[in-house]
């Protein structure tokens, strides 16, 4: 069930991304790029050490239609759509690994508080006191106080987490030290990820990708920090584990 869940919601993103930034109307490109969060989800369960090859055959695919249809699909148009799907397929399907690791849906949490805690600190404290400007060009309500903040309150409640969930569940041991290293690391990166989806929105004249959700706006308008902080925390995860 969660994985069906992380297969729709990285195909309800990428439909999302691609709508937004006004190339839905490629619809070969997008049918395409909405089935590979379901085929990477496959190969993980069934033959992982094809990876690379199902990369090969996208990129195959939208050079084909490119190639059949040059006059309507340029190579910007193939690229775009390349690198939109790689991009939040990669992100979600680490969310269903990390699940797949020892004390996997302990380590999923990991993710949703490295990516939206820190977000949450770093408004609050740039709220609060944010005064020196973050990325004027990208975000101008961006602060370095709010960035600051966002990385020690991270590291802060993902260690109290760990702590507690050492405390209530007797069958397991934790890893503080991991779970500092994983909040300093999600507090920067997260970051990196939002930055990055202020870009293509800003580039595009865009506000929000979506609006699903009031408020957040779209799917990857809540989830765009997964795009580096999911894969981070897998691997991560899986050399130095935080729950034993």
């Amino acid at each position: 069930v969660f994985d069906v869940a992380v297969v729709l919601i990285s195909a309800m993103g990428i439909f999302e991304v691609i709508t937004a930034l006004g190339l839905s109307e490629y619809k070969i490109m997008t049918s395409i790029s909405v089935l590979m969060p379901l085929v990477f989800m496959l190969i993980s369960y069934f033959a992982w050490e094809y990876a690379f090859a199902a990369v090969f055959l996208f990129v195959a695919a939208y050079l084909l239609v490119m190639l059949f249809d040059h006059k309507r699909y340029s190579f910007t148009t193939a690229a775009m759509f390349m690198m939109i799907s790689l991009m939040v397929t990669f992100a979600f399907i680490h969310v269903s690994l990390t699940r797949h690791l020892a004390n996997g849906i302990l380590n999923v949490f990991v993710i949703f508080i490295g990516s939206w805690i820190t977000d949450t600190c770093a408004y609050f404290t740039g709220f609060a006191i944010g005064k020196h400007k973050l990325a004027p060009s990208v975000s101008p309500k961006k602060t370095i106080e709010g960035s600051i903040g966002g990385i020690v309150g991270v590291t802060v409640i993902l260690a109290a987490y760990t702590a507690i969930m050492g405390n209530i569940m007797d069958s397991i041991t934790v890893n503080v030290t991991s779970a500092i290293c994983v909040g300093l690391i999600c507090g920067v990166i997260s970051q990196f990820g939002d930055l990055c989806a202020s870009v293509i929105k800003r580039e595009n004249n865009i506000k929000d990708f979506g609006k699903i959700m009031p408020g957040p706006g779209g799917v990857m308008d809540r989830f765009d920090s997964f795009i580096f902080v999911a894969p981070v925390v897998y691997y991560f995860l899986n050399s130095f584990p935080i729950f034993i």
